[in-house]
């Protein structure tokens, strides 16, 4: 999982479990594809405005991305974040 997402309190190792669906609210963390980018799926927190669809990671040290118009259709939400499942070490 990568530690993108370490500020949300989710961990390189943990087990998100996804409920499947399009659409996620505003600030809601989902699972997401991005066409040409990506080659696996990855947590971010959404974010839209006007026609800016961004996809924010919960670590600093991580950049922001950013679509809009055409754009967007490169992004598939593939649904919110239900829950953590922490696997012991």
């Amino acid at each position: 999982m990568g530690d993108s997402m370490t500020g949300a309190h989710i961990m390189d190792g943990d087990l998100a479990i996804i409920r499947a669906q399009q659409r996620v609210e505003n600030g809601h963390i989902a699972a997401v594809l991005v066409q040409d980018m990506l080659t696996e799926a990855t947590l971010k927190i959404i974010r839209r405005k006007g026609n800016i669809l961004t996809l924010e990671p919960a670590n600093r040290r991580y950049k922001t991305l950013a679509f809009k118009g055409a754009e967007r259709r490169r992004v598939t939400i593939l649904g919110k974040l239900a829950g953590i499942v922490r696997r012991t070490r």
